[in-house]
């Protein structure tokens, strides 16, 4: 494995899957651990010089894969614009005809924290997120039925657009 995959797979099992009272007793991400251990999670580096981003959606659709993690190695993005370009790959998903794919982006710039425990600064590189709407609607209806939302101040809240 290539040691930037080998650091966000420790970053997975080190940060995503660990269990932290800042997140009600849940793991950070409750649901990498599913698809890291039933090897439905699409690894890879991804250079936006080298490869276009809609080529790598591709991949990662043809490889039948849950979800994917995309660690991108260049386009420094500043920690207040990590949402504007989230919402610039759902976009750019929804007019390529994959809206049912969407985003989430990890930037270690991000200054989202609970309690002063910021697990996205603790990312390796910016990373994008890819999963099927229909398992992220599926997962946040399921979060929302339990206290792991509790601990987050407001402004986290408003980032992940969930309303209490």
């Amino acid at each position: 494995m290539e040691p930037l995959l080998e650091e966000v797979m420790s970053y997975i099992t080190g940060v995503l899957e660990t269990r932290r009272e800042e997140f009600s007793g849940f793991s950070v991400c409750p649901f990498v651990k599913a698809d890291r251990i039933a090897d439905q999670l699409f690894l890879k580096v991804y250079d936006n010089e080298k490869q276009s981003f809609l080529s790598v959606v591709g991949e990662f659709i043809k490889s039948g894969k849950r979800s994917a993690l995309l660690a991108q190695i260049n386009g420094d993005v500043p920690g207040d614009e990590t949402s504007g370009y989230q919402n610039f790959i759902n976009m750019l998903l929804d007019e390529a005809g994959y809206g049912n794919i969407g985003s989430l982006c990890f930037n270690p710039k991000d200054e989202l924290d609970i309690d002063g425990y910021n697990p996205r600064s603790l990312a390796p590189c910016f990373l994008i997120n890819l999963a099927y709407k229909k398992d992220l609607s599926k997962g946040h209806r399921a979060l929302k039925r339990t206290n792991y939302y509790d601990n987050m101040p407001k402004k986290y809240l408003n980032y992940l657009g969930v309303k209490k």
